[in-house]
């Protein structure tokens, strides 16, 4: 009982959803409702996410190190997720992948096409990023 307070009590670890799509490779309208969606997945196993607005990124985007640095200390993340999305014919192909904020280490990564299947490969990367983080229910 003591432990099950002790873990409610503690902060749930914060994390920045930053969508990395190229312009050209997906409609920006679609690739921010995709950030939406992990944000919210990240949510449901008892992370503190939230996707990065553009205007909080520099006007050429932001997929160098320097850049994702800014951002994790800006947001106080302890874990940046990079969502790259590519239209590909009918289909949406979407790759994730979480970098710990304090050193760019890898965390969790997952590939996925959106739609029906999309749904599972999210609640499974974000339970193995919770894991990872040392949240307090893993995701369960």
């Amino acid at each position: 009982m003591l432990l099950s307070l002790v873990l409610l009590a503690s902060p749930r670890p914060v994390v920045a959803v930053v969508d990395v799509s190229r312009p050209d490779a997906v409609y920006e309208d679609v690739s921010r409702a995709l950030a939406a969606d992990v944000a919210a997945a990240l949510g449901k196993v008892g992370l503190d996410a939230s996707r990065v607005e553009e205007d909080e990124l520099p006007q050429e985007g932001c997929r160098a190190g320097p850049c994702l640095e800014v951002v994790a200390r800006a947001r106080a993340a302890q874990a940046l997720v990079l969502l790259d999305a590519n239209e590909k014919g009918s289909v949406i192909e979407v790759s994730v992948m979480a970098l710990r904020g304090s050193d760019g280490r890898p965390l969790a990564a997952k590939r996925y096409v959106s739609g029906a299947s999309a749904t599972k490969a999210l609640a499974r990367f974000a339970r193995d990023l919770a894991r990872s983080l040392g949240a307090a229910d893993g995701g369960r």
